[in-house]
């Protein structure tokens, strides 16, 4: 029984990750409050996760929901600092790589990070006074249990047919399965 990844859990490998990383970085926080801001200790990556889709087309068949998790890490330098504007897109694109394809140490229940790119971010007013980068991604995440414990009833007489006699009528006919079955002529 494979069990699904919990947010929480997910979030804070992603920031020890990245602190791990770039040791460099001040702060490494998800989901920093709004007051906190104007102290903000730079360098800094304030990760959030803004966005889940549900996913049918990765439906796992285990009773788990599988979600498109779009994450979205702001890298924050002082706009006094030397060469800002062209180091916090260094770090950007630095993220961007180390990002790509990360699981986070967290097996199945979280698919490869795809990186969807780097982009200025100017609209936040509380971050007036720093340069700002968004580096978004994302990545498949299942939610819940596994339904398939794995146990049961071993198979032991595997037997085929070949159409258009097969099913309960036929059911004399079938042959067992040793090795691969012979091709119809």
């Amino acid at each position: 029984m494979e069990p699904g990844v919990d947010l929480k859990v997910l979030h804070e490998a992603i920031v020890s990750a990245i602190a791990a990383q770039f040791p460099a970085l001040q702060t490494v926080e998800a989901y920093r409050e709004e007051t906190e801001r104007t102290q903000l200790p730079t360098p800094a990556c304030l990760v959030e996760l803004f966005e889940l889709d549900a996913s049918a087309e990765d439906d796992p068949g285990t009773g788990q929901l599988a979600l498109m998790a779009r994450f979205e890490a702001r890298l924050v330098l002082g706009y006094r600092e030397v060469s800002a504007k062209i180091e916090v897109r260094r770090l950007a694109a630095a993220l961007a790589q180390f990002v790509l394809r990360k699981r986070w140490g967290l097996g199945p229940g979280v698919g490869p990070a795809e990186v969807i790119g780097c982009y200025p971010d100017d609209f936040d007013p509380r971050l007036d006074q720093y340069e700002v980068m968004r580096v978004e991604w994302q990545q498949l995440v299942r939610i819940g249990t596994d339904v398939w414990s794995g146990e049961g009833v071993p198979v032991e007489d595997v037997r085929y047919a070949w159409s258009p006699r097969i099913g309960p009528p036929f059911a004399d006919e079938y042959r067992p399965l040793v090795g691969r079955p012979p091709i119809p002529e």
